[in-house]
């Protein structure tokens, strides 16, 4: 699951009134721009290899459930983190 959110006075508020459980462990990725480029998110190396594995696949017949699409993404995490 992904929600986004900024900082305010160094505290990080969720955006859309998201709200998390009491106690929930998460993990922060800075989403940084990238001076003068179109590229308006930061994208990890292994989502990006993930997603450049699976342009042109609409194409096919079968294309990918949501679920395979995320069993490829966690294989690139894998390949990754072990």
């Amino acid at each position: 699951m992904v929600v986004r959110g900024h900082v305010k006075n160094g505290v990080i508020v969720l955006d859309g009134g998201a709200r998390l459980p009491e106690g929930q462990e998460v993990s922060v990725t800075v989403a940084t721009r990238v001076p003068g480029s179109a590229q308006k998110y930061y994208v990890s190396p292994e989502r990006k290899e993930a997603i450049l594995s699976l342009i042109g696949i609409w194409k096919t017949d079968n294309p990918p459930s949501d679920e395979e699409v995320e069993k490829i993404i966690d294989e690139a995490r894998m390949k990754k983190y072990g």
